[in-house]
């Protein structure tokens, strides 16, 4: 099996080959999305906002918010070196330039912890996913650090061309539950050997 470095090199050649190097629109990912019954049972989101390859799905989010339901997006928090949550009512006005670049609330918002009794959905960015619900993050283990105390319902987003057959794992790392693209939607298949943990 390739490493996670050379896996990551992999995927970032074959998406600046496709011409994907800027957040994207796919109207057939955002309608699997909003297709995915799963996804609208809960009325909390954690969300994200586009970086560099990812998928934009600030549509998605504008049909969140004005449904009336909770939308939580990730903020850099500079003093503890990692992400934490807070809740946005409004795209444009409760965002500003954050860490890396990337838009995150304003600071001025309260952060939330979403506890394990609030039901609750997570989109999470990647590199590339796996059938078996592995994630090829960026390297700095920021996003695995933010799911890890949550139990809510973790769907990786991408495109057909972000799947791998296979992906290393490493104890810390977060699998997701299911995996949308601009074809498929799937539930992750965990391999025999993690069931018999």
């Amino acid at each position: 099996m390739k490493s996670k470095s050379e896996l990551r090199r992999q995927i970032k050649k074959k998406l600046a080959a496709l011409g994907i190097n800027q957040p994207y629109v796919s109207e057939d990912l955002l309608t699997n999305l909003r297709n995915f019954q799963e996804l609208w049972a809960v009325r909390t989101l954690a969300g994200f906002l586009a970086l560099g390859h990812e998928p934009d799905l600030r549509p998605l989010f504008q049909d969140w918010l004005g449904d009336g339901r909770c939308l939580l997006l990730p903020r850099y928090d500079s003093t503890a070196g990692c992400y934490e949550l807070a809740a946005v009512t409004d795209l444009e006005r409760d965002t500003v330039r954050g860490h890396y670049g990337i838009l995150e609330p304003a600071p001025q918002l309260s952060k939330v912890i979403l506890s394990g009794h609030v039901p609750a959905a997570w989109l999470v960015p990647g590199l590339a996913f796996s059938p078996d619900g592995a994630r090829l993050g960026r390297g700095a283990g920021y996003y695995d650090r933010l799911l890890a105390p949550s139990s809510g319902l973790k769907i990786g987003v991408c495109l057909d061309c972000q799947l791998l057959a296979e992906i290393p794992v490493q104890k810390h790392d977060v699998k997701m539950q299911h995996i949308i693209t601009e074809t498929r939607i799937m539930k992750c298949q965990q391999k025999a050997e993690e069931l018999a943990r």
